[in-house]
Order: structure tokens, then sequence, then C-alpha cells
């Protein structure tokens, strides 16, 4: 049999013929690709770097993949393999019910693109919830209502729609993995993860059902109630939502023990409009913690609703600060680019571990490990990347130039270490702070 390269005949190919021959049989082999870069035209060396940073994602979206697993495998070695993950979504809109979704995956499942519904955008989580109902071995949802919120809380509804999408799965799971910090109290054996929806394959799976659901259940109520624009903002308070509550007060399906819909004993205050669009409007953590304090001195006057309300304005907030990754990691980034380095991957994983940054400068491939300090210092620079984290550091190097054999400068390992416990950022940078040992 002969080898995929002697299929592509570069010399009598155009560029748009070496781009279908590619995509027909991808991934291409190493030599292919070498023989890419080595083309002549321009056009052919780019498809060759496309390619390259093409299997670079491919490798870590996989290996992110299988790092959500590992709460699932870990169990399965156990002898628990029939896992449901649950999640749920709509606990914080004024108006329609809140979903929950659970969950059986097969063993070994690992749909590329899933993660916490949050960060996909629809169309990404429209497609998955077809993938997902396609693969599961069982599925189900469960509603609780806007009067079963009013009547029993948020969190006992919450719960309540769990126990319900439980109910109706068509096999009975021997562990439930739940997103959050609280169970549900179904009859099987439970367990709460903490940011679950990150963490765990089944748990992701079950927060793209349910927010689908819910999505799609609001979409239908704007047909019923289309002054409110539920199809637009699914019933979260935004400021179109609240325009239409003042003016047209509240409709069947909103949640009346909510702050913001009429019919709640205590309108909105000034104090806490403020306040909203204070930490709405904070461009960095120095700003979001100053408004934190004068939410905090001015607590005491504020009703106990509009402050909840105000912790999950900053939640959300802080986290959209955050977003990037890590806001030392992002600010290493920057530190660098302003020094003349050349930023070639980010959170680059590979061997279940993760590098923060790679970087390029002169004949030097730098493989940097940023700590952020954002309570107390760290103390001695010796202790910031243990041993252990060291090998793991340098087994991972190894892997990427293994994937990126262009690179044949010797590896650097650095260390950015940033201070942010008082005023302004400090930034330390050490070159070579740890060797590899031969």
């Amino acid at each position: 049999m002969s080898e995929k390269p002697a299929a592509l005949d570069l010399e009598r190919s155009t560029i748009e013929e070496v781009k279908r021959a590619i995509e027909e049989r991808f991934p291409p082999p190493e030599t292919e690709i070498q023989a890419l870069e080595r083309d002549a035209r321009a056009g052919i060396r780019d498809l060759a770097t496309h390619i390259r940073k093409r299997l670079r994602a491919e490798t870590r979206e996989r290996a992110r993949l299988e790092n959500m697993a590992t709460l699932e495998n870990k169990l399965r070695d156990r002898g628990i393999f029939s896992i449901a993950g649950v999640d749920e979504a709509g606990r914080g809109p004024l108006a329609g019910p809140v979903v929950a979704a659970a969950v059986i995956l097969p063993a070994g499942t690992l749909i590329p693109g899933l993660n916490d519904s949050k960060k996909l955008s629809e169309t990404r989580r429209e497609a998955l919830y077809k993938q997902i109902q396609e693969i599961a071995l069982a599925c189900a949802v469960g509603e609780s209502s806007p009067l079963e919120i009013d009547e029993m809380n948020i969190r006992n509804a919450t719960h309540l729609a769990m126990r319900r999408a439980l109910a109706g799965l068509s096999c009975r799971p021997d562990k439930v993995i739940v997103d959050g910090n609280a169970l549900p109290g179904s009859p099987n054996s439970e367990l709460a993860i903490v940011g679950g929806d990150r963490k765990s394959i089944s748990i992701a799976a079950a927060s793209i059902i349910a927010k689908v659901t819910r999505d799609r259940i609001m979409v239908q109520e704007d047909r019923n109630y289309p002054e409110y624009g539920f199809s637009g903002h699914k019933g979260y308070g935004s400021a179109e939502h609240l325009k239409a509550l003042i003016k047209y007060g509240a409709s069947p399906i909103h949640r009346r023990s909510f702050a913001g819909v009429p019919g709640w004993d205590h309108p909105l205050s000034e104090d806490f409009q403020v306040f909203a669009d204070g930490i709405t409007a904070a461009r960095d953590m120095d700003e979001l913690a100053a408004m934190g304090h004068s939410v905090a001195s001015a607590a005491e006057n504020l009703p106990n609703q509009e402050i909840q309300m105000l912790r999950e304005i900053y939640s959300r907030r802080r986290e959209g600060l955050l977003r990037p990754g890590n806001l030392g990691e992002a600010m290493a980034s920057t530190f660098l680019k302003q020094n003349g380095y050349t930023i070639l991957e980010t959170n680059y994983r590979a061997l279940g571990g993760e590098i923060d940054i790679i970087a390029e400068s002169g004949d030097a491939l730098c493989f940097i490990e940023v700590k952020t300090a954002n309570q107390s210092h760290f103390g001695d620079v010796r202790t910031w990347v243990p041993p252990r984290k060291q090998r793991q550091i340098i087994r991972i190097a190894r892997a990427y130039l293994k994937e990126v054999p262009a690179k044949s400068h010797s590896p650097r390992f650095d260390v950015i270490a940033i201070d942010m416990t008082a005023g302004k950022p400090k930034i330390e940078h050490i070159p070579s702070a740890f060797v590899e040992s031969r």
C-alpha cells in the first residue's frame, strides 16, 4: 500500500487542489506537512502553517475533554458505570421556569466543543444539544414553574426540577453528580461538584440540554407575551425587560417573589440602581473591589433581596473580568509583548497538564509559568514552582517541541510572578527559573 504523500503531486497541483486533497484525508502525515513547508509557493507554506495550528488545536481540545472526563473515569474505575450529570438553567431570571437536565453518557464519550453552556454561542449550543441527544444513553429534563418558585424559593424549586429530571430518565443511575454545592435529595447516590459544568463532561452535557430547553421555552413564551421581549433576554432583568415591567406590569409567568417584578413588596431602591450600574461599569478588579466595599458599607440599609441581587451581579462581573483565563496570565502576556516577546501559545495543554504561556524572543523559546499573589505573598522565589510542577512543565514542553519540530531552539523555563496584594500589580520576570535535568 502506498503512503499518503504519494497521492499528492505538489508540482502539478494548484493551491486549491492541494487544499481539497488535504481536507479529504486529514490529518496528513508529518512527511507531507514538511513537503508543504518546503514548497516555493507562499500559499502552500501558509497552508502548512494552518495545518499545524489545526493539529495543535485538536490536541488541546482532546486534552481538555479528557480532563473533563477524569471524574467519570475515576467513578468507573470504582465500578460505578451509570453516571448521571445534572445541571440547571434559569435560577436568576425574573420570568419563566427553572429547568434542570439529567444526562447519562456512554463511557469514553468525548464530544468536541462540549463545555459549560454559558461559554458557548447559541448556535454552538443548539448543535451540541442535537449531538448529546443522539449519543446519550438516557436524557431527561424537569421544570419548576414560576408559581412553584414563588411558593418554595428558587433553591428548593431548582432541586425539585432536578429530582423531576432524574425521575424522567429511562434507566436509574448508579451515581448522580450535580453542579453546585448542594444536593437535590433524589433517591439516588448523589455527589455535588462546585464548578461541575467545567469539571465534568456529564454535567456540561446536562447544562447544554437545560439551557437550550429553557431558551426554547422562553422563545415560545415570547409569542404569548410579545410585549416583554422574552426571545431576546430569556427572562433576565435586562433594561428592556425592566422597562416593559414598568409599562405593562407582571405577566402570568413572572416570578413575583423576585426583586424588580411588580407585586414584590420592596421596589428596587435608588441605591440599588447606583450600585448595580457601578458594578457593571467596573473596568478592572480594583474598581470592582472598590464597588464591593461600597456595597458592604451600605448593606444594612438595603433589603436582603437587593443585596442578593447585587452579589449575583458582582459575581457575574468578576467572572467577566477574569474570563480571559486568568487575570495574572493576561497581565503577563501584555508584559511580555511590551518587552519584545512573541506569544506563540497561551494555556497550552498536553499530557493532562498545562503551560501558561509559550513565547519566543530572538533565539529563546520560553515556557512560562505565571504565579499570581492576590491575598498574601508567595515568599521565596524557589518555592513558586516546586520540583513536581517543574517536571510536569518539562514533559509538556517536550510534547510541544515534538508537535512543532520547526522550533529548533533550546527550551528555556521562566517564571513570571505578579504581586497584586497592594496597589499597582508588581511584575517580576525570572528567566531560566529552573532547568531541564539531563
